[in-house]
């Protein structure tokens, strides 16, 4: 039984060839192709961060295919996943943007060798599991669709920021990294992706055969009722205040949790130590923006941040203009109201004032705090949000004096069990609740709902691999190969390094951009220096790189 859930119409472009048996293939649908748009776009640029494209569809379709070459070297499948692309205006203001979105174009349930009865999967999962292509429809070939924002960086989308093409993890201040991007909606449409009513709680019904949950699905849980959202006690009430309750919705697979402290740092608690009277531990919401709040960076005093009540905040505490008390604030925390302009405005006042980090009060009551959205390299300090009435609380006491404590045992962004949070902000997002990774991960995890300059994912997609092998999926245990030859550098490690995948994925990228052996020669020979300087291989695996390199130019 399939359902299509997204139609498009794409024209289908050359893939690269893998060089490991096992990989998946992922085939790119261009569907900007004739347009001279998005993938298309023939406006020269200059090869930028290790990207060799000269015009910017050529950067771009190389970033695409770069990533769908890692994904495709971390999973196994017999049948090749189809991969729609295309750029248009998503939605966007001059402060914020959608950056991309992408889903499975179909579901499927009860195919040939489907492991559970009755629960809907993922087209490109399906086909995996099931060894055939379920859905060889010729005007409709997709498994995954994306879509990025083509207006990026126009006066009323997210002027500030721009698209970086470069394949080296260097994102510019200003930048956001479209690789990053790129590997975060593929995920999304290769099982990172829930289809119930973020709203209601309840589970689709796709075909009139009555609702259905779904192989992502089935691993959400409730940490408060323990159970399962596929459990018979489960309501869709229920499921609906879980999917706005922070910290209690969780991933209950035990891979995702037995790989969950290979990659999560130590939970951290933002604790104030001075006055006496308000000592102890306080909740707190992330930033999207900005280095982690820790020890090392968030230790000293919280002093009142003020601005002049004008066009850009009506409020003297808001931080909306440059603060007026700069003296004050410097070298220590500054608290700030919420409201009126976006997190990173308010951020960045405060860090031109000298301020080391900003505490935001929340304007309106609830409890745990929601995180900072928004995107901004150029943020250099640290930021938190408080409640309302934690918020009072800091106001009647200033200076108040804080910190980050570490507990040796407790991971950050996972529950008590060691099981990893979903997003479940207060408000629900409905492009963005339950189908990702909560923002109190630390570090930053490449399925989390906002784009974070931290995210290297063409080395490190941490624990999504995890939560799809929970779903279903194989990966690839083995080693990187360059033709025949094998490197001895893992496609995949626990925790979800794909140092071997990206070896893979560079291989090809090296032999497409050149029919020149020398210089797909001196290609390699970079890429295993530019590895051995990370630490990422040792100077053994990058001997056997340069060999497997020689001995692919063979006849």
């Amino acid at each position: 039984m399939r359902k299509q859930l997204l139609a498009c119409a794409l024209a289908m472009t050359g893939a690269f060839a893998f060089a490991n048996a096992d990989a998946a293939q992922l085939v790119l649908l261009n569907g900007d192709a004739g347009t001279g748009l998005g993938l298309d776009d023939p406006t020269p640029v200059a090869p930028i961060g290790l990207n060799p494209g000269t015009t910017v569809g050529q950067q771009r379709q190389i970033v695409y295919r770069f990533a769908m070459d890692l994904w495709g070297s971390v999973l196994k499948s017999d049948v090749p996943i189809k991969v729609g692309a295309s750029f248009q205006r998503l939605s966007c203001t001059a402060t914020s943007a959608t950056l991309g979105s992408a889903g499975a174009n179909w579901i499927d349930r009860d195919f040939p060798n489907a492991p559970r009865p009755g629960i809907w999967y993922h087209s490109a999962l399906a086909d995996s599991l099931a060894g055939v292509d379920l859905d060889p429809i010729p005007d409709d070939p997709a498994d995954i669709v994306s879509r990025f924002n083509g207006d990026l960086g126009k006066p009323d989308c997210l002027a500030s920021q721009t698209w970086y093409y470069g394949l080296d993890g260097k994102t510019p201040a200003g930048g956001i990294n479209f690789l990053n991007v790129v590997m975060h909606e593929i995920g999304h449409g290769l099982g990172f992706q829930g289809f119930l009513d973020k709203f209601t709680g309840q589970f689709g019904d796709f075909d009139g055969t009555g609702p259905r949950s779904d192989v992502y699905t089935q691993n959400a849980f409730d940490n408060v009722l323990n159970i399962g959202f596929n459990d018979p006690a489960s309501t869709a009430a229920q499921r609906a205040e879980v999917m706005k309750t922070s910290g209690r919705l969780v991933w209950s697979g035990n891979r995702v949790k037995n790989e969950a402290a290979l990659v999560l740092d130590n939970r951290q608690y933002f604790t104030v130590t001075a006055p006496a009277g308000i000592a102890g531990r306080y909740l707190y919401g992330t930033a999207s923006f900005g280095p982690v709040a820790s020890p090392a960076n968030f230790t000293g005093q919280v002093v009142l941040g003020q601005d002049p009540a004008d066009a850009a905040g009506p409020s003297t505490t808001d931080a909306c203009s440059p603060l007026s008390n700069a003296a004050a604030v410097a070298g220590n925390f500054v608290l700030v109201d919420r409201g009126t302009c976006g997190f990173v405005v308010k951020t960045a006042n405060v860090q031109a004032a000298g301020g080391k980090g900003m505490v935001v009060a929340d304007n309106v009551a609830g409890s745990p705090p929601p995180d900072l959205g928004g995107t901004d390299p150029s943020i250099t300090i640290p930021a938190l949000r408080i409640t309302q009435a934690d918020g009072v609380t800091f106001k009647a006491n200033l200076p108040v004096s804080v910190t980050f404590q570490v507990d040796p045992v407790l991971l950050q962004g996972a529950d008590t069990k060691g099981r990893p949070q979903l997003y479940a902000p207060a408000v629900v997002a409905g492009g963005s609740t339950f189908s990702h990774y909560d923002t109190a991960l630390s570090p930053n995890a490449l399925m989390e709902p906002f784009d974070t300059p931290t995210v290297q994912a063409q080395y490190n997609v941490d624990l999504s691999p995890a939560l799809y092998r929970d779903m279903g999926w194989k990966v690839n245990p083995g080693d990187a190969r360059i033709g025949k030859c094998n490197t001895t550098v893992d496609l995949l490690e626990p925790g979800g390094f794909i140092v071997g995948a990206n070896v893979q994925a560079w291989n090809n990228l090296c032999k497409t951009s050149t029919t020149n052996p020398g210089k797909y020669v001196q290609c390699m020979v970079d890429l295993q220096q530019r590895l051995r300087n990370a630490k990422l291989i040792h100077p053994l695996q990058g001997a056997v790189i340069l060999l497997c390199t020689a001995t692919n130019l063979r006849p």
